[in-house]
């Protein structure tokens, strides 16, 4: 969301100026959807919507380097759709049993660390106002180290 304020009194009269704010972050209804019977076609738009869900993250970080893999679910392992940075993991999760997906962050020691740190879970329902969702960019910032002018490490 932008929002225009007039420069009236300065020596640019009629001059405008734009300041961006933090919009609430919408989750997809198949986030909350029961998908315990669900097919092959309900997964392939579980991780569309996923990757769509971190591309905004990335953005809203202002990350210039970073990679989304999608690694689908295992025996014992659930669907995991991970934004990478050098060090941060932003995940994701979609487990059958589980009624909604979970997302969780963890920080990782450059591009060889492949498993990084212990899973830190934010619930969605955090995250779907605008306050929750600039306090949880801002965790991400602290815990990966990145720079908020640039989206580098700092």
């Amino acid at each position: 969301m932008a929002r225009v304020f007039s420069l009236a009194g300065h020596p640019r009269k009629g001059m405008s100026r734009l300041v961006f704010e933090a919009s609430i972050m919408k989750f997809p209804k198949l986030f909350y959807a029961d998908r315990r019977s669900a097919g092959a076609g309900a997964s392939a738009a579980l991780q569309q919507q996923a990757t769509r869900v971190l591309r905004r993250v990335a953005h809203d970080l202002r990350l210039r380097s970073h990679e989304i893999v999608v690694q689908p679910s295992r025996r014992n392992l659930p669907t995991r759709v991970s934004l990478r940075t050098e060090s941060l993991f932003v995940d994701v999760l979609h487990e059958p049993c589980q009624k909604q997906v979970a997302l969780s962050f963890r920080t990782r020691r450059g591009r060889s660390d492949q498993t990084g740190g212990g899973e830190n879970y934010v619930p969605l329902e955090q995250i779907e106002s605008t306050r929750g969702y600039q306090s949880f960019l801002d965790g991400l910032r602290l815990a990966g180290g990145i720079d908020t002018s640039s989206g580098d490490r700092r």
